[in-house]
């Protein structure tokens, strides 16, 4: 069954004036324990064949973050990412869940992909998928598994518990 992780970006900089929301970054604090939380879902085996991310920077940060931990294990493990702009903090919920259900009938079955967003745009991703309503914390991971029929929920990680503070 293809499976998807659908990640929150890691803690990223404030709002300033002049700066697009598109630009702002991990911080220093957002990098560390990002990357601790994603070592943690490899650890779990939680390792991707492919990434999409939304093309805010702090999402695509955080992809890497996570490219960084699978090739920590072994290079091997380098796997392909890919933008979408229905992935931003505005995407349209109905709109990704046809596209992404398009992509897994075209997905190996043992397919694992790697969504990193934004907040409020993915716990009503979460919910239009799998009917769960989740408090999705940054860098939180949530693991939904294709049926063949639909979106079945398997599990969520809080970036504690994959830092191993839990």
């Amino acid at each position: 069954m293809t499976k998807l992780l659908l990640i929150r970006h890691g803690i990223a900089g404030e709002f300033r004036p002049g700066l697009p929301d598109s630009e702002r970054a991990l911080t220093e604090e957002g990098w560390a324990k990002t990357r601790a939380v994603m070592a943690g879902l490899v650890s779990r085996d939680f390792i991707p064949s492919r990434g999409i991310s939304s093309p805010y920077r702090r999402a695509m940060e955080t992809m890497a973050c996570l490219k960084e931990a699978a090739m920590a294990v072994d290079p091997k493990y380098a796997f392909p990412v890919g933008v979408s702009d229905g992935f931003t903090p505005g995407g349209d919920v109905e709109e990704m869940d046809r596209w992404l259900r398009r992509l897994v009938v075209n997905a190996n079955r043992k397919e694992m992909i790697a969504i990193t967003s934004h907040e409020p745009f993915l716990s009503s991703l979460i919910a239009q998928l799998t009917r769960q309503h989740l408090d999705v914390k940054k860098a939180s991971c949530t693991v939904i598994e294709w049926t063949g029929e639909g979106w079945k929920f398997k599990q969520h990680f809080r970036p504690a518990e994959l830092r191993g503070e839990e």
